[in-house]
């Protein structure tokens, strides 16, 4: 008897993602980081946790089976890291003081890695397996590509560049001689 190995999502994949430190020399200097060593495919979370080879202590520590979840308001995005020489992939890591680095979370959206980064995350990129290159180019083809709308326009009459009309069609008042304006001496 077989198990049976539950129907994939139409938007979601399982990656299992290994981090690794490493060491960058910078002329005299050096910096400890840290880089994905291996992104591979998995499963689900729960048919990865009997893994039939044995790994190391320390690279088991930091290794995470992640969803690679996809989102319609993203294929914009998705479809211009296609478009990119080598499409990416974006880890979201977070310091742990009980177990060090960690993988957190998956994305193939730039837009979501620079938001991440502006919010001081670490975040690690790696080539795009071909594989997932197929998918989200499936996944593109099934559910159309969203195109960027633009900004809208604002009503009419609003900003500084209306307001400077308004001034220039109302007429100033000037002086006409005779007007009982003028000042006698």
């Amino acid at each position: 008897m077989s198990e049976s190995i539950p129907p994939r999502s139409d938007d979601t994949r399982w990656l299992s993602v290994t981090l690794a430190p490493t060491t960058q020399k910078l002329g005299r200097f050096s910096i400890d980081t840290w880089r994905i060593a291996d992104l591979s495919p998995s499963a689900t979370p729960e048919t990865e946790s009997h893994v039939a080879e044995p790994a190391a202590a320390d690279e088991v520590a930091h290794r995470r089976i992640l969803p690679l979840q996809l989102h319609l308001t993203e294929r914009t995005d998705y479809r211009y890291n296609l478009r990119c020489e080598q499409p990416r992939l974006f880890v979201q890591c977070d310091e742990r003081e009980a177990d060090g680095m960690q993988p957190r979370v998956v994305t193939a959206c730039q837009e979501v890695a620079s938001h991440w980064m502006d919010g001081d995350q670490l975040v690690l990129d790696v080539p795009m397996p071909p594989a997932l290159m197929v998918w989200l180019e499936a996944y593109l083809a099934r559910h159309g590509e969203r195109l960027d709308e633009g900004k809208k326009k604002k009503r009419k009459g609003a900003g500084r560049a209306s307001q400077a009309e308004q001034h220039a069609v109302t007429p100033n008042k000037t002086h006409q001689p005779g007007d009982g304006t003028e000042s006698t001496s």
